[in-house]
């Protein structure tokens, strides 16, 4: 049990948590860390406040799985309260599987066909030099990939929580806009950055989704089952956002982003698993080689937005008293990865929690500050343009 100074200290404590790494034979690749936070009174009758964080290797699982092994704990904890009370003169036992069915890996569940069209874009992206194809316009995506010894590994996290009536008023409007809450809070992202770097000339942003659907997991199971959705937004698509002249036409711009986007995020979902990336992971033989030659160049990655979308809770699981107030889901620094993420969870029916993580001197604080603002303003400047 660890003990937090107050909701601020929560984001601290995460960051302290991501820089906990895994030793190479560590054994399980998760932990569970309880944090208690004192409420603002001094009625100890009131109960107390725990965030219950589900720590684990992204090798064993997905941010859904972060989900599925949450759900699982609610059902626990209720049934324990219901059905097995606890003793306090003895420590319960929890029973433990000998062995388990592991789910089998993606691609021995799904078949993962590639044109041979898509095979020679991705040679000729990969490996093609820049005098045959052409110099790429520059990315803006923070300071270069670097080595441990030239940027430390160290994990950042700034949490933004947007409460109920927010929540549901950007739902209300995302959807009367045909798009969904992802595509807005990318949209977000794109005019923020876009207006902190007027002299960017390219962005190029990631989007992870699920296989599951595809491949028929539960998404009560635990397993790594994503896949990911690169997007580029050039120079004239930048310009366009930072030429709004006032709040109607920034949301505009914002609402024309998010469609574009959400047209290409369609396609890609509706194609898939035709010309997937999974399906290029049996050519990568050395894992650790390919990222390693990654090291000294520019980032390929301006950003990242991750969804789990809203956590819903059993009915009725919870023990008697306790209430379910808000989820959060981080991840820790990327020395090769994007130079910012956004993790987006939300309770059903409550509040909705963006984590925005990066590694430290990868982007400057005030870029992060500006980022935090834009969704915290969001819900205000749509009701201003009604």
């Amino acid at each position: 049990m660890q003990n937090l100074k107050g909701p601020a200290s929560l984001a601290s404590q995460l960051e302290e948590i991501h820089d906990q790494q895994w030793p190479v034979d560590a054994k399980p690749l998760w932990r569970l860390v309880v944090m208690r936070e004192p409420l603002a009174t001094d009625d100890s009758s009131t109960g107390s406040r725990l965030h219950i964080a589900f720590v684990y290797h992204h090798v064993i699982g997905d941010g859904l799985s972060g989900s599925a092994v949450h759900r699982g704990l609610v059902q626990e904890l209720g049934d324990i309260e219901r059905n097995r009370p606890i003793s306090h003169e003895a420590p319960q036992a929890i029973a433990v599987p000998v062995s388990t069915t592991l789910i089998e890996p993606i691609e021995k569940l799904i078949y993962l066909p590639l044109s041979w069209l898509f095979l020679f874009g991705q040679v000729v992206k990969e490996y093609a030099p820049w005098w045959l194809v052409g110099t790429p316009s520059p990315l803006w995506a923070g300071l270069p990939a670097q080595t441990l010894d030239e940027c430390p590994f160290r994990s950042r996290v700034r949490i933004v929580t947007l409460p109920p009536d927010r929540v549901q008023s950007l739902v209300e409007e995302s959807k009367n806009h045909s798009v969904t809450l992802t595509c807005l809070i990318t949209a977000v992202i794109v005019s923020s950055l876009a207006n902190k770097f007027p002299a960017a000339p390219r962005f190029v942003g990631n989007t992870p989704y699920t296989l599951r659907r595809i491949t028929g997991t539960s998404m009560d199971e635990m397993v790594n089952q994503t896949s990911g959705f690169e997007t580029n937004y050039p120079l004239d698509r930048l310009d366009n956002i930072r030429k709004a002249p006032n709040v109607a036409e920034h949301i505009e711009s914002l609402w024309n982003t998010a469609r574009s986007f959400h047209m290409q995020l369609q396609a890609e979902l509706a194609k898939c698993p035709q010309d997937n990336i999974i399906g290029l992971l049996p050519y990568l033989t050395d894992y650790i080689r390919h990222y390693r030659t990654k090291l000294g160049k520019a980032r390929e990655l301006t950003f990242e937005v991750s969804n789990l979308g809203a956590f819903e809770e059993p009915r009725g699981c919870l023990p008697k008293d306790w209430t379910l107030e808000s989820m959060s889901f981080t991840q820790g620094a990327q020395p090769v990865g994007a130079a910012v993420t956004a993790n987006c969870v939300g309770v059903r029916g409550g509040a909705l929690t963006i984590a925005i993580t990066w590694q430290e001197s990868v982007v400057q604080e005030n870029v992060i500050d500006s980022l935090a603002q834009a969704f915290t303003d969001l819900p205000r400047l749509l009701q201003e343009v009604q």
